[in-house]
């Protein structure tokens, strides 16, 4: 469905604090990004196996855990001090009833793989049937803060992102009341919350079908960040230093803001210091 899927598009050259680093073939589709330590974790979406993948910022893979779940559509990964939670949560035809969150052991040394991970269910509401691309009930985006998860939607029909409180120890739950972002102009494909300035950072890019434009002139997705103060209000929007398809973001232990772009075809995926701080 999207248009700019299989293209090559150019790429802007790194400036004075960014860099770019090219993933291994098996992370083409990298979907969720997560900072930990001086590594990341990622894995593939939808139909991708179900692995998580441990790299260094060179990109050189350092270890996998695979799950015994299926990967119907993963889209967000997260983190306490405990677990990571990983979302399968991907619903852009909108035709799931229930998405899942799985709770994956920090440490991964000693797991017996494929390791079956604790589930948790989150009932969607059934009234109507929605067309796919044009409904809120897509989600690529999924943040721990203060004992709560919180899945923010995609929300392809009205534009305006929302996020929804989780429990993360109730197996089964109903996904709750809608608490909606100021827009940010794009559709959110990632984001993150930055404990010590109590500000969210989401990252995203305007919707294909509208940007026309982008598509003609081979200008690429044109992907951006927006950062937002703990009341959900816009503080500033910035593009992000890519054409690509921008799918995760996440805050390394030095304030340092990483973003991961999908691949194609004719283009590896790509993983990218931005040159932007949460402390600034």
């Amino acid at each position: 469905m999207l248009l700019l899927t299989g293209c090559s598009v150019s790429q802007p050259a790194p400036a004075e604090g960014q860099s770019m680093v090219a993933l291994p073939p098996t992370l083409l589709e990298t979907s969720g990004l997560h900072c930990e330590q001086q590594d990341f974790i990622s894995f593939n979406d939808s139909v991708g196996k179900p692995v998580l993948y441990r790299f260094d910022r060179t990109g050189a893979v350092k270890q996998q855990l695979e799950l015994s779940v299926r990967n119907s559509d993963w889209e967000a990964i997260t983190s306490d001090d405990k677990f990571f939670y990983l979302a399968d949560t991907g619903n852009n035809a909108g035709h799931r009833t229930t998405l899942f969150i799985y709770k994956v052991p920090l440490n991964w040394s000693g797991l017996k793989q494929p390791y079956r991970p604790e589930r948790l269910e989150i009932l969607l509401p059934t009234a109507g049937k929605p067309e796919p691309y044009q409904h809120d009930l897509d989600f690529e985006a999924l943040v721990y803060q203060q004992n709560t998860l919180w899945l923010i939607s995609k929300s392809w029909q009205s534009q305006i992102p929302a996020r929804y409180k989780l429990d993360p120890e109730l197996t089964q739950q109903k996904l709750g009341e809608a608490m909606p972002f100021v827009s940010p102009g794009f559709l959110v494909t990632d984001a993150v919350f930055e404990q010590g300035t109590q500000e969210w950072w989401l990252v995203g890019y305007p919707d294909p079908r509208k940007a026309i434009w982008a598509y003609l002139s081979n200008a690429g997705f044109q992907p951006q960040i927006a950062r937002y103060d703990n009341k959900l209000q816009v503080l500033e929007t910035k593009a992000l230093p890519t054409t690509g398809q921008v799918e995760g973001v996440c805050i390394d232990q030095d304030k340092q803001i990483w973003i991961s772009e999908e691949g194609n075809k004719a283009n590896p995926a790509l993983l990218i210091q931005t040159a932007l701080s949460s402390g600034k």
